[in-house]
């Protein structure tokens, strides 16, 4: 970012500037800095059309905000509006994140195509209102924290409404009067009250499914610290608040009516009051070219022209994995023959691929496998696990620097081992006697196979540049010691704090996590017979099966939610015999066990508490902020894992609880732009968009009836979403003979489609294995 530059809404002499004037103002300040303060005095359509070329731009308004604020925003620009905003708030909005810290009279978000408004407080009449969306582009989005004035969303065509209900301005009302009037697409997410007079001729009420909860539950937390109001987080997290409108499909609102319009109908009452009769094109264009257009043609005629994306998206395997491994480039690499280099690449990802995501991992790759459509997933569990005794790969010549990191989990040793192999020292500092954090300490060894961490283990302290420095407990002096020796800080220090409900009898129950540590020592602990767990998550689960282990002969997980484990460890619990019982409030813990609200007594001689941990951050420095979220305080950090100070990273749980993989992810980030900053470059995140698989073309795969024996059977299975396979199918099946493959003198090849042949018939697209074929507007 260059320097910010302020342009005041004043002259010299106190007078108000013009919209129009102050707008030049601003396009002339935006060719120097992409930091702009914006002290306006009411002046119209400020913060819009600043034409940024994808790069980031920040406004920010502090001032009186007259109309239009944003109007024509684009992709990449965020403003910022410290106090209410007037009418038609981001009109016209094609992709910038406008944020209202008030209130915003009418007209939010009238016209918008792409991006998002977010306002912290209440809005006026007619918000959402004839917005577009198209399905090649993110839907627009309007969150509203109070509540929204009448005729809401009328006309709109495909954008999200998000009326949170926190202190509204209508709390009888939050939809106002008569909302979703001739709404033909979209979702309106509320919470609150409503007077049910919305269009029934248009929407239906309906409960989010799990789709849409989780649509919701992931974009919550952005839209609240984009406002700061994290404080209500939890109270908007609970699901049983909300209700949705959603627009009638087209097919089931024609049986509604009778029928179209007759066409002289039609003519007589809107075509001639509107236009006075006539022919538009003729009497409003008379230079347009009217010549005809004939029915198949090529060149500039098409309306549409193929593109050979390859590469350009994401297949859903390196997409939803949090490391972002590229695994069907591991597998093209097994089908080259390539053996040693596929189980090489995995390693420029993470120094866990056996023991981690061959293991542990709930392999979120696995679960969104485009091969499913065929019969199974590809196996990428099997393949991490074939990575176990890869050697480490060299690395890079020294760069002269050095990075300290506190904490030796697998955030911490993900981000060690990235800037070891790229010529930093990396010195771990570990408060434990042994590396790993919790995978090492509570994770069962009949989960996590000891032998393959370990092997995996001695792999990473064997690589160069790799310091560790055991017995560290971590204060604020040593870590200005670090501050001061180093040239970046890492934060990984995980979550070890249990939480804890001051019930009657907590004393008596033991925290999962010094149970499953103590599981895993030389000295175990003893459980009784029935043993309760509260909390029924992953971690719940291992809490049932090491207490089958030690003896337990009943053992029950209550929860007052649904309980939230699943996979593996869901898996074998049930397999020993656990019970699950919700919804469960604690009211005390006895030495009978555990007795809930409605005084029902489960009998236990042991009872564990599993409902999370929370980070313990006593040695930070007063200039890192943090964010308190559910009482307990988490490091706050940008989308490179960087902190308020720009030296220090947190990464892992003590950023954001989440999966080992989550942390791999994270310390990966945080090692990458720590990198750029040594080098001086900018730091780009990971921006590819997944591939659609109704853009696949599963019809040409076989399905297996014993898929994946050998690695070699799952690289001939591999779907190669979004890149090409080389089948040549595209360049046979053109009718016009328009594709050609064309070997490129920087090695490899493209196929190519000659706009003078192409006809745009798409069959290219339709018939494309791997979804690399696109069909995009001239």
């Amino acid at each position: 970012m260059s320097e910010a530059i302020t342009i005041k809404g004043l002259d010299e002499n106190g007078r108000r500037i013009s919209s129009k004037d102050y707008e030049e103002m601003v396009q002339q300040a935006f060719t120097s800095s992409n930091e702009l303060i914006l002290e306006t005095y009411g002046q119209h359509n400020v913060g819009g059309r600043l034409r940024n070329n994808g790069k980031p731009v920040d406004v920010q308004v502090k001032g009186p905000c007259g109309q239009r604020l944003g109007c024509m925003g684009v992709p990449g620009t965020t403003i910022t509006c410290h106090g209410p905003a007037s009418d038609d708030v981001g009109y016209l909005n094609i992709g910038a994140d406008i944020i209202v810290k008030g209130d915003a009279t009418n007209g939010v978000c009238n016209a918008m195509a792409d991006g998002r408004v977010m306002v912290r407080g209440s809005i006026g009449s007619r918000g959402l209102t004839m917005t577009k969306w198209n399905p090649e582009y993110q839907r627009p989005e309007l969150w509203v924290l109070g509540s929204v004035g009448d005729t809401f969303a009328e006309f709109n065509c495909g954008g999200v409404g998000i009326v949170c209900g926190i202190e509204p301005k209508s709390p009888k009302n939050v939809l106002g009067y008569r909302p979703c009037v001739g709404m033909v697409g979209g979702w309106i997410f509320y919470r609150g009250e409503t007077d049910t007079s919305y269009s029934r001729t248009n929407v239906m009420a309906v409960l989010p499914d799990d789709e849409q909860w989780q649509w919701l539950l992931a974009r919550l937390p952005g839209y609240l610290e984009a406002i700061d109001r994290t404080d209500v987080l939890d109270t908007l997290s609970v699901r049983d608040d909300w209700k949705m409108l959603i627009s009638i499909p087209p097919q089931e609102r024609a049986l509604m009516f009778s029928g179209p319009m007759p066409m002289h109908e039609f003519k007589a009452n809107v075509w001639n009051k509107g236009f006075g009769g006539g022919d538009p094109l003729r009497d409003l264009a008379p230079g347009l070219d009217r010549s005809p257009i004939g029915l198949i043609e090529t060149g500039e005629m098409r309306r549409r022209k193929p593109f050979w994306a390859n590469r350009e998206k994401a297949a859903p395997c390196a997409y939803y994995c949090p490391v972002h491994i590229p695994t069907v480039d591991r597998l093209r690499l097994l089908r080259d023959g390539k053996t040693k280099e596929a189980y090489e690449l995995v390693l420029d990802y993470t120094p866990f691929p056996a023991s981690i995501c061959g293991s542990i991992c709930p392999n979120l790759c696995m679960q969104h496998c485009s091969r499913q459509a065929v019969d199974d997933s590809i196996d990428v569990a099997m393949l991490g696990r074939h990575s176990k005794d890869i050697p480490a790969p060299p690395v890079a010549p020294s760069l002269g620097k050095k990075v300290a990191i506190i904490g030796g989990g697998p955030a911490g040793m993900n981000a060690a081992w990235q800037l070891a192999r790229s010529g930093v020292e990396a010195h771990i500092f570990e408060k434990d006697d042994k590396l790993g954090g919790k995978l090492a300490q509570v994770i069962p060894w009949e989960r996590l196979p000891r032998a393959v961490w370990e092997s995996e283990v001695d792999r990473f302290l064997n690589t160069e540049n790799v310091h560790v420095h055991f017995g560290v407990n971590m204060t604020k002096d040593k870590f200005a010691k670090l501050e001061k020796d180093y040239d970046a800080v890492v934060v990984a220090v995980g979550t070890h704090e249990p939480r804890r409900i001051p019930f009657p009898g907590h004393e008596r129950v033991i925290p999962a996590l010094d149970f499953l540590k103590q599981g895993k020592s030389d000295k175990p602990p003893r459980v009784g017979k029935q043993v309760v767990i509260i909390g029924a998550g992953n971690v719940g689960c291992d809490v049932a099966c090491e207490a089958y282990r030690l003896g337990a002969q009943e053992v029950t997980l209550v929860d007052i939610q649904k309980p939230l484990a699943f996979g593996q460890e869901k898996k074998a619990a049930e397999a020993l015999g656990a019970k699950f019982k919700w919804p469960v409030s604690t009211k005390e813990v006895t030495e009978e066990g555990l007795v809930d609200a409605a005084d029902e007594l489960i009998p236990a001689q042991t009872v564990i508490i599993s409902i999370g941990d929370v980070p313990a951050l006593n040695f930070l420095p007063e200039g890192v902020e943090v964010m308190m979220v559910g009482g307990a305080a988490w490091i706050k950090t940008d989308d490179a894992c960087r902190t308020s100070n720009a030296r220090i990273f947190a990464i892992g749980d003590v950023e954001r609880p989440g999966l080992a993989t989550n942390a791999l992810g994270s310390g990966k980030i945080a090692a990458e732009a720590i990198l750029c900053d040594i080098k001086g470059e900018e730091w780009k995140p990971y921006a590819k968009d997944v591939v659609s698989l109704k853009n696949l073309t599963p019809a040409h795969y076989e399905p297996d009836s014993c898929p994946g024996h050998t690695d070699q059977d799952e690289a001939d299975r591999c779907m190669s979403c979004g890149t090409c396979r080389d089948c040549h199918l595209c360049e046979t099946i053109c009718p016009t003979s328009a594709i050609t493959r064309r070997k490129l003198e920087v090695g490899g090849y493209e196929y190519v489609s000659d706009d003078d042949k192409c006809i745009a018939c798409g069959f290219c697209a339709d018939t494309c294995p791997c979804a690399v074929w696109t069909l995009q507007p001239f």
